[in-house]
């Protein structure tokens, strides 16, 4: 007999179901909740992701027992790479095309079961309705796995089973186990946790032996029998609840008749509504090989290949562009992209200039572009475009009133529909136009694929706003190095920055814990950008942001500083802040950062009791040069001699493991980089940083804090 193991690798899913969840990971904003409610429809896809997430590869110290925490764990890419190879296994695969209609009957009875085990929750104060939710959702995850892993033999023995009783005694004799104990051991197997297990594992027991059982094993147990579902291979025709499971909900929590109706009538209703949005007939059950699926099964099929169609094309286009050596050559692999894929003959590009003020199109192989227009609202309708952020479409016969350079493009282009995209990449950041030349009759054919082209014009933005490698750039190795290991810290930043989101939404508008969560917000930004000044260096500044003023930049730090790490060991963190408020007039990142490290070093160097102090004064000539002089005192035991005698290299640090002994030498850095002199003095009484700040008048210095030149 072929054994049968706990991986989830080809659990079948509905097509339809599939669809969703590739939509909500490609979506130009990703939004989680879209995606964890699109996977939480389907078993198949639900299990994937919980064992994915709890594998030693993503494992990040604690269990994930939900759908949300999952995604937050896995991130975007893993889980669009999980929902692409259910697709492909689901267009490729033996089992789906067979059984449909056997799908479909398990995925009505888990989604039934989910929703009723989550009611009942709620109902029955459960203090975890979303465990009961996932539980009622894999309560026949065995029978998946059976299939898929045994299908000679386990198919014959659904078919023929009466009902649940008689599939548990069948499958007994068999395997030695029934499904849903195969199905609480693959939960425990994931990480799961024993009570979501016994949950499954017992989903089939009569409600007398289960009555003082753990409360989720009790709500899916009851969730189950008042889904009345008929055995496998069965129609479903039962309407109302058995006398089972009115029983059941009598024994179990004391709930009457009437109610228990009301309950699962409504639970219904929802599935059908749900079954309707993804276009999944319910009432079109199939039980042999020999018949053929409906229609719409195959129209899910077709739409599911096309989805997977247009995610191979991009991650295609995206290997080219990464391989183009210049702008020009970018260019090319972009309208060659549009060539092969949707049969686009003719596509222009026009790119904006680095100020931003006008845009340009190279239509010949000169050096001088061919079209520059001023980007200027009524101008042409390639600088509506752009400055309207919105997919514009123009015809011909409306031509004659356009101004003379759209009439040019639709001549150049032979079209007679002009569709316009805005080249948006990340953060909205412009990066030109995208113009397609269509004939009517094709424009027609590629309504359909709108939003596939929306994709592939964001991933010829991303390419085109890629900054180019300076003549330095390191080597190879190195620069892949660098990338990996920004790409690698990205994915927890997205991660937590996702848990705040869902923290603030929690919270609401009025809950104290929002400057707080403000301000992690604002710090895990500023890693960011720190990386990205690590992959791109003349990155840095261009999204530095922050208070135009040094007083409020300082107290920020401050907040963040005596909540984490001052108040935690005793310290106290006091301000002494000049009344004249002088204008921030560095970078705020770097400052934040140098400010960081001293406050850090500071509050390290000090038992409970300790001191720090901020200090900024007003504006003061020295050297014939305006400074605002900044600095961070505290009443440490010193600075030790080496570290003295070293000015500001990096040493072994003497905190011990998991110290890099680089603050001090990182200020230094950060301090030439932004034209600031740095001095300190430091003794048994304490340890002084002084900062000569570059000072700039208010009417120079700028929003984001910077100065301008």
């Amino acid at each position: 007999m072929t054994s049968v193991n706990t991986a989830t690798d080809g659990l079948p899913s509905l097509p339809q179901a599939l669809i969703p969840v590739l939509d909500a990971t490609q979506a130009h904003e990703a939004d989680f909740q879209s995606l964890a409610r699109a996977i939480m429809q389907d078993a198949g896809m639900s299990s994937r992701l919980l064992q994915a997430a709890n594998s030693p590869f993503y494992y990040r110290g604690s269990t994930c027992r939900t759908i949300d925490r999952a995604l937050f764990s896995l991130g975007l890419d893993t889980v669009r790479s999980l929902a692409l190879t259910a697709s492909i296994q689901q267009l490729f695969g033996e089992f789906g095309p067979r059984h449909r209609g056997y799908l479909r009957t398990i995925w009505q009875r888990a989604l039934t079961t989910a929703n009723l085990a989550q009611v009942l929750a709620t109902l029955t104060r459960y203090p975890r309705p979303e465990e009961a939710y996932l539980a009622g959702l894999l309560i026949d995850i065995g029978r998946l796995v059976r299939l898929v892993g045994d299908e000679g033999h386990y198919w014959p023995i659904l078919q023929s089973a009466e009902d649940d009783p008689h599939l548990i005694e069948t499958e007994r004799t068999t395997y030695s186990q029934h499904y849903g104990e195969l199905g609480g051991e693959c939960l425990e197997a994931w990480g799961l946790g024993p009570f979501l297990a016994d949950a499954v594992r017992y989903h089939l027991e009569p409600a007398e032996r289960v009555r003082d059982a753990h409360h989720l094993v009790k709500l899916v147990n009851l969730s189950h029998a008042m889904g009345c579902l008929p055995g496998a291979g069965t129609q479903d025709s039962a309407t109302g609840c058995n006398e089972t499971a009115l029983a059941a909900a009598d024994t179990l929590f004391g709930l009457n008749e009437g109610l228990t109706r009301e309950l699962r009538g409504r639970v219904a209703e929802d599935v059908r509504r749900i079954a309707g949005s993804l276009e999944i007939d319910l009432g079109a059950t199939r039980t042999t090989a020999d018949q053929k699926p409906e229609e719409t099964d195959h129209a899910a099929e077709r739409a599911l290949a096309a989805r997977v169609r247009d995610l191979t094309e991009l991650e295609r286009m995206n290997g080219e562009l990464a391989r183009a050596a210049d702008l020009q050559e970018r260019c090319t692999a972009a309208r060659r992209t549009l060539y092969l894929t949707l049969g686009i003959d003719h596509s222009l590009l026009f790119l904006i200039d680095p100020d931003h003020q006008s845009i340009a199109a190279w239509v010949e192989d000169d050096e001088t572009p061919d079209f520059t227009l001023p980007l200027l609202p009524g101008r042409s309708l390639v600088t509506d475009t752009l400055l309207d952020r919105e997919i514009q479409l123009h015809e011909e016969e409306n031509a004659a009133g356009l101004p003379v350079i759209d009439q040019q493009l639709f001549r150049l282009c032979e079209a007679e529909i002009l569709w316009s995209f805005p080249l948006l990449a990340d953060g909205q950041e412009p990066a030109g136009v995208l113009i397609l030349g269509l004939a009517r009759s094709q424009a027609q054919a590629l309504e359909a694929r709108s939003d596939f082209i929306g994709s592939l014009a964001r991933e010829i933005a991303r390419a085109l706003v890629a900054t180019p490698e300076p003549a330095d750039a390191p080597d190879g190795a190195t620069e892949q190095r660098i990338r990996d290991t920004v790409h690698e810290a990205g994915n927890p930043l997205s991660i937590i920055q996702n848990y705040l989101s869902v923290l603030n939404h929690k919270l609401g508008e009025e809950h104290e814990a929002r400057h707080e969560l403000g301000l992690i917000k604002e710090e895990i930004d500023r890693v960011g950008r720190i990386l990205l000044r690590l992959r791109d260096p003349q990155a840095a500044g261009n999204e530095d942001t922050g208070p135009a003023s040094l007083n409020a930049l300082v107290r920020q730090v401050a907040d963040i500083v005596d909540g984490s790490l001052c108040r935690t060991r005793g310290v106290r963190l006091h301000l002494d802040l000049t009344p004249s408020d002088p204008p921030l007039s560095a970078p705020a990142d770097h400052l934040r950062q140098i400010l960081i490290n001293l406050l850090k070093n500071a509050a390290e160097a000090q038992a409970s009791g300790g001191e720090i102090t901020i200090a900024t004064r007003a504006p003061t000539t020295v050297n014939g040069r305006r400074v605002v002089p900044l600095s961070v005192e505290d009443k440490g035991p010193g600075l030790p001699a080496e570290v003295q005698a070293a000015a500001f290299a990096p040493v072994t640090s003497t905190k011990g493991t998991g110290h890099a002994g680089l603050g001090l030498s990182i200020v230094k850095r950060l301090t030439e980089e932004i034209g600031a002199g740095l001095s300190f003095t430091s003794g048994s009484a304490g340890t002084r940083f002084e900062i000569a700040l570059p000072h700039a008048s208010r009417g120079l210095a700028s929003a984001s804090g910077t100065t301008r030149q």
